[in-house]
């Protein structure tokens, strides 16, 4: 069976640390210099498999990928045999079948991906299932503050949003946690899972998945103090009917001229896409010198290329 990455857990400090150096050294090779290495990993196969939308994610793979000399092909869950009634256990069996080295999966549904690697003998990326881990995305961010020297015990890191139907924000708290890191969660109570109620708790989630979070329900409280400001997308599309107005949510959490003002001239401002402009985001923050999202998709490309390296060579 191949290595896989379907959480954090996946994967050590240690190794995380070497990953992160890879994807610096893939960052600075100019373009000429990148052709030295289309060959690495040539006859390598991998299957972009996709039951959700997606464009940093997907795209980011692809050009890794094509930068590794690893030839790709693309399934989106409209022209897959699921469509037909296919099982997840045929699905895995099939491409293992057809000779796939690797296979980036996205799902809704919680533990589909973990359950397609029981199946399949070559290395699955988890790529997203449903609001359980999306482990690249976290990598990346960390990646983005390990190169500014941020991925440090004493930074001070808050995730602000939507936490309920994140799944960036479950793998960020696992990931930071091994690096002595205690991210704090930022919402209103309706935007929280029942486990994380609570204004200005420590709060320990059991389990396999746990994690360990600061939870605080006040934004304007917290700002002043963050190191690193993690925005998240209202994720409209889960929700039958929103919990509390956008105006409202924007008012209390958005990040705008007024709380950037507030921030420490040091901070760096965070978001993993996509963006809802004038919801949990303001223009004015992009304009910011402090703000790293660019940045952070930028970096999708190097940190995904040494992930494939690590799990493939």
């Amino acid at each position: 069976m191949g290595r896989n990455l379907i959480t954090e857990n996946d994967i050590s400090a240690d190794e995380t640390i070497l990953l992160f150096r890879d994807a610096k050294h893939f960052k600075k090779l100019r373009k000429k210099e990148l052709a030295k290495f289309s060959h690495r990993l040539v006859g390598r196969r991998m299957l972009l498999l996709f039951y959700e939308p997606s464009t940093r994610t997907r795209i980011s793979f692809e050009l890794s990928a094509r930068n590794l000399g690893i030839q790709t092909t693309i399934v989106e869950s409209s022209y897959s045999s699921a469509m037909k009634g296919e099982s997840l256990v045929d699905e895995a069996q099939t491409f293992d079948a057809l000779g796939f080295d690797v296979v980036v999966m996205r799902h809704p549904e919680i533990g589909a991906v973990k359950n397609f690697s029981l199946y399949f003998t070559g290395s699955v990326i988890n790529a997203g299932d449903g609001i359980n881990a999306h482990p690249t995305q976290a990598l990346v961010d960390a990646f983005t503050l390990w190169e500014r020297g941020l991925l440090r015990s004493d930074v001070n890191i808050g995730i602000v949003g939507d936490i309920l139907n994140s799944r960036v924000a479950r793998s960020n708290a696992r990931l930071l946690n091994k690096f002595g890191i205690l991210p704090s969660f930022i919402a209103p109570p309706e935007f929280l899972p029942k486990i994380l109620q609570g204004d200005n708790q420590l709060i320990e989630v059991p389990g396999e998945l746990g994690y360990r979070v600061h939870v605080m329900y006040d934004l304007d409280e917290a700002i002043e103090k963050l190191d690193v400001i993690m925005m998240l997308r209202v994720q409209r599309e889960r929700y039958e009917s929103l919990p509390m107005s956008i105006p409202e949510f924007s008012r209390r959490y958005q990040l705008n001229s007024g709380r950037l003002s507030k921030l420490k001239p040091s901070a760096v401002i965070m978001h993993p896409g996509p963006v809802n402009r004038a919801v949990e985001i303001s223009d004015d923050v992009f304009a910011d010198s402090r703000c790293l999202i660019n940045e952070q998709v930028a970096n999708g490309v190097p940190l995904r290329m040494a992930l494939l390296n690590f799990l493939l060579e």
